[in-house]
């Protein structure tokens, strides 16, 4: 399992908001935020939704179905 921190790496190589993964694994941006900076863990379950919410969210961003405009709060 990684950690919060790298998963914010591999989240921002991938281009994407907090509000891009959090919408695909129906779970609060605060939520994502909070497992990045170590302050909540991920569990066995909430893992697994994470990393394929993200991975989901990367392939429609590279189709061009996400186009969310961002503000650095949210990266």
């Amino acid at each position: 399992m990684i950690t919060g921190r790298e998963f914010k790496k591999i989240r921002e190589r991938k281009d994407l908001s907090l509000r891009d993964v959090a919408t695909f694994c129906k779970v609060s941006p605060q939520l994502i935020g909070q497992i990045e900076q170590g302050k909540k863990y991920f569990t066995e379950k909430n893992y697994r939704q994470i990393i394929n919410a993200m991975n989901i969210a990367y392939d429609m961003k590279q189709k061009g179905k996400i186009t969310e405009i961002r503000h650095s709060k949210n990266k």
